[in-house]
């Protein structure tokens, strides 16, 4: 199987999301104004990492963590997956869970975060390439593929390169100058649009990709920063239940759960924040606080019963005044996607391998998460957060034949997520296409060429394509087979 190479000196040109391409030496080293060099390195195995069994001569690792994951015919799957018989790798983690020894080692690993491979990306596609029975990202599916040929001539192939070999601040739409480690500035991997250790949303897909749901709309200058943290939200009381739920400055109930994560210190600074409002200095002047009224070594969040994943607070002790004027919160919102799937084969250990079928909710909002600009309501007008331009409208009516949320459009309509080339492309009837896109990238695209605007505007932009001889000619010819 193919796998990208993280050895990436040599490197011209490599692609990371919708439409761009961009020439790169090292992390982060690129012009983010570069859109058109075309992604045509070659996509090979290997690059020299290796599993910690062999990182260092004579090291060893007690629970043979990567013992075999290169053997790939498909006879290592027990010498590779680690978990107890009926545990998950990937969340629903139990107390007597060893599915942690499956991607991590203690004292021996080879890469950051204790992976047993040097980088995210060379520990997902260790299992992820085929050869245990796993979901495959090198075979064409609903998602796309990495695996295609990024030669023009043949392939011309495109992909959201995770390798890390590049930041979020590549994506097109988003925040091309940010720095932010925590954001715009991280590397992009497998994990930043996919949870490893469990998610909300199917797919495993992130709760908090690019940390936008943790992130305040403005940064202290002002700026717009594309974050979704709603700030100083509003909270009721269902006097039944006792649950106190919030709102944001419209009124608008939240309902998405609450992301749970939280600033090291004591007391804690938790992401979606429980304020009171009291006077903590004895100077008369009562102000916004997080810490307990008369205990400050805690937080409102750690005395509270917080049902994050439910999106509501209970206060048994009693420690909140009756005035809800006095009681605010900062509410972090989980990003939920769900899709609809079907089985298409069988892991060794009896886990289902599933593909997506259809889009259910979510998919805009998860794309706009680093595609920020591109999540445009209308083309009547210039939009944007980061840059101002006319853009396709994203959320309207679907033609039946094409994939999307109902009978809307999603942005994974047009595009496949993990990547594309000329095998698993077509044409606007939905037929496998000959040639490669002849565009400098092809865009993570599920149509070649243009051809998606052709399938479904010769219904919507009727007068305009109609009115002329050469439609009529090819119609009354047959020689057309789009119309």
């Amino acid at each position: 199987m193919k796998k990208f190479s993280l050895v990436m000196a040599l490197a011209l040109a490599l692609m990371l999301t919708l439409g761009v391409s961009v020439a790169l030496a090292a992390p982060g080293d690129y012009d983010p104004d570069t859109t058109s060099d075309k992604y045509n390195t070659p996509l090979t195995s290997g690059g020299g990492h290796v599993d910690s069994t062999t990182v260092t001569p004579g090291l060893v690792n007690a629970n043979q963590t990567g013992k075999n994951v290169d053997v790939n015919d498909g006879t290592s799957f027990s010498d590779v997956i680690k978990n107890v018989e009926g545990h998950a790798t990937h969340g629903e983690y139990t107390n007597d869970t060893n599915s942690c020894a499956s991607c991590h080692q203690t004292h021996t690993a080879s890469g950051r975060d204790l992976l047993f491979k040097n980088g995210v990306y060379n520990t997902c596609t260790a299992c992820h390439d085929g050869t245990l029975g796993f979901y495959n990202v090198f075979e064409g599916s609903n998602a796309g593929t990495f695996g295609g040929d990024p030669d023009k001539a043949v392939g011309n192939a495109s992909v959201h390169m995770a390798t890390g070999v590049m930041t979020t601040s590549a994506a097109p739409g988003g925040n091309r100058t940010s720095t932010d480690v925590n954001t715009w500035g991280k590397e992009f991997t497998c994990a930043s649009c996919h949870a490893p250790h469990g998610s909300y949303s199917d797919r495993l897909l992130h709760y908090n990709p690019n940390n936008m749901g943790a992130t305040a709309p403005t940064d202290a200058a002002g700026n717009p920063t594309g974050g979704k943290k709603i700030v100083n939200a509003t909270l009721a009381l269902d006097a039944t239940t006792g649950h106190y739920t919030a709102a944001d400055a419209d009124g608008n109930a939240i309902t998405e759960p609450w992301l749970y994560g939280y600033t090291y210190g004591k007391p804690k600074a938790y992401w979606s924040q429980i304020r009171v409002l009291y006077d903590s200095n004895g100077d008369g002047t009562a102000e916004w606080n997080y810490k307990v009224q008369g205990d400050p070594t805690k937080s409102y969040n750690d005395v509270l019963e917080v049902h994050y994943n439910e999106g509501y607070f209970t206060d048994p002790s009693g420690v909140l005044p009756a005035d809800l004027g006095q009681v605010q919160m900062d509410v972090a919102p989980v990003t939920v996607v769900k899709v609809g799937v079907n089985q298409i084969a069988t892991a060794p250990n009896n886990v289902p391998v599933n593909e997506v079928t259809t889009y259910v909710s979510g998919v805009n909002a998860f794309c706009a998460a680093c595609h920020t600009d591109y999540n445009a309501n209308s083309a009547a007008e210039e939009t944007g957060t980061f840059s101002s331009a006319f853009r396709h409208k994203i959320s309207q009516g679907l033609k039946s034949d094409m994939i999307g949320e109902g009978t809307n459009m999603v942005c994974l309509t047009c595009h496949f997520a993990h990547g594309t080339d000329a095998a698993i492309m077509l044409d606007a009837q939905n037929q496998p296409v000959t040639s490669p896109d002849v565009n400098a990238s092809s865009a993570l695209k599920r149509y070649t060429n243009m051809a998606v605007c052709w399938k479904c505007h010769s219904d919507s932009k009727a007068e305009t394509f109609k009115n002329t001889q050469y439609f009529w000619d090819q119609k009354a010819a047959g020689t057309n087979p789009t119309i």
